[in-house]
């Protein structure tokens, strides 16, 4: 396979936690997933030798957008136009989290008047009805364009806060609420940055407006759907595990999908991708509706006994489906490669990922964390996807877990223009958490 320049690197798989175990999936399942067509030379073909693909392969996101369409394939853009949305979405969640935490559970008399919007905004996009009453206070503020968005905020929550708010979130991304065009990525240095005063003291606070990062997502939702408006399915099944709380999850899916769509996805199949949207809507009864359908539904339903969702089993399953898938590309191929063990990764990293989703549908939040602490373990090399790494960002700015937080934010910075709105107030929670932590006490 001519992936020239390909150094993600690969790593063997490890072994189970409780010895070797038998796939639970079908052969049928494992003979349909993306990684065992793509073994065949002639389904490979439209994909082998691309700059595009290797450099997706890569992780270049920024690089291949452009490069997908001067190829003529407008779906792979639109794919990763949508990814480029789930993304922006996280960041929000980043910045809106960090923002209702230090300006808001840990407000101090000194803060800026000015954070009231900040956290209202938040509210606002978290859904919280503890904040969103703050928007309208910082209608006469002298910081520029922050009063403006202030007034538009505060109109549509007293037009009844009936979601997607876009003309409060055009307004709050200024110059970027220009239609993004397709195939192109926005100017970051037009995104409203704020030097908000602090009372009492001499000082300014550096703050980015969250709005911006949900006005940017909607951009490239929106452009995403100009390019294959016929895959709408798949958008939205795409989007569906990532969206704000606010928002509806549509929850449905695909009968199928183009293989620009699944292939080096976390998915295996147009069933997976179902799956994981029926889970977002439907939680626990979506892996009954699915468990003879797609892999990772079939593995689930395998590893929930008494309403409990076993950690140690998904793990193990997880392995012997990369083992499966890998040994089947083999056999197809007629030999081994190199590429794949990579690809087989993306099975079991995917399948732990949906089974995470499912422990939290079911409450169980010990399960939860320790699945998605796995995941997170794993994703790395050609596995590392820093739209989930961004959910776990979020995931500890909300738990106020910063250090982590930092650290993996702080890595992720040039792969998302304009995700200086969420780094600012997650600095802003670090640096606040680290003040008030006792002398005494380690930060972790």
């Amino acid at each position: 396979m001519l992936w020239a320049g390909c150094t993600g690197g690969t790593e063997t798989s490890g072994a189970p936690t409780s010895g070797v175990v038998t796939s639970v999936v079908p052969a049928d399942l494992v003979s349909a997933s993306w990684q065992v067509r793509m073994a065949s030379d002639q389904a490979r073909a439209a994909f082998e030798g691309r700059d595009s693909w290797v450099g997706y392969f890569q992780g270049k996101r920024r690089e291949v957008l452009p490069l997908f369409l001067s190829e003529n394939d407008p779906v792979a853009a639109a794919r990763v136009h949508l990814e480029y949305a789930s993304m922006y979405r996280q960041a929000a969640r980043i910045a809106a989290l960090s923002t209702t935490e230090v300006y808001g559970a840990d407000r101090q008399d000194t803060d800026p008047l000015e954070v009231r919007y900040l956290v209202g905004v938040s509210g606002a996009l978290l859904g919280d009805a503890r904040w969103r009453p703050q928007l309208g206070n910082s209608s006469g503020s002298l910081v520029p364009g922050l009063a403006a968005a202030d007034v538009a905020w505060k109109a549509w929550l007293d037009a009844g806060a009936t979601w997607p708010p876009d003309v409060p979130a055009s307004t709050s991304a200024g110059a970027s609420s220009a239609v993004l065009t397709p195939g192109a990525l926005p100017d970051a240095g037009t995104l409203p940055h704020y030097r908000l005063p602090e009372i009492g003291v001499d000082t300014k606070v550096n703050a980015g407006d969250p709005g911006t990062l949900w006005a940017l997502s909607r951009q490239h939702e929106a452009a995403a759907r100009a390019l294959a408006a016929d895959q709408g399915a798949a958008w939205d099944a795409m989007l569906d595990p990532w969206r704000l709380p606010p928002e509806t999850v549509i929850g449905g899916g695909p009968g199928s999908v183009p293989d620009a769509l699944l292939f080096m996805s976390f998915y295996t199949s147009a069933a997976d991708l179902s799956f994981g949207a029926a889970v977002a809507r439907d939680g626990l009864a979506a892996v009954e509706a699915a468990k003879d359908k797609s892999a990772y539904a079939t593995v689930i339903a395998s590893c929930i006994t008494d309403n409990k969702l076993s950690t140690d089993c998904v793990l193990d399953q997880a392995a012997a489906l990369d083992r499966l898938i890998e040994d089947t590309m083999n056999t197809t191929r007629g030999q081994e490669d190199s590429l794949h063990r990579s690809f087989a990764e993306y099975a079991r990293v995917g399948l732990i990922r949906v089974a995470d989703r499912v422990a939290l549908a079911m409450g169980d939040v010990d399960t939860y964390g320790r699945l998605r602490i796995n995941a997170l373990d794993r994703t790395i090399g050609n596995t590392r996807d820093p739209l989930f790494l961004l959910f776990v960002t979020a995931w500890d700015a909300g738990n106020r877990n910063s250090v982590r937080a930092e650290d993996l934010l702080h890595g992720l910075i040039s792969e998302l223009p304009g995700g200086e709105a969420a780094r600012l107030p997650l600095d802003a929670l670090h640096i606040r958490l680290s003040r008030n932590a006792a002398p005494a006490r380690p930060m972790h």
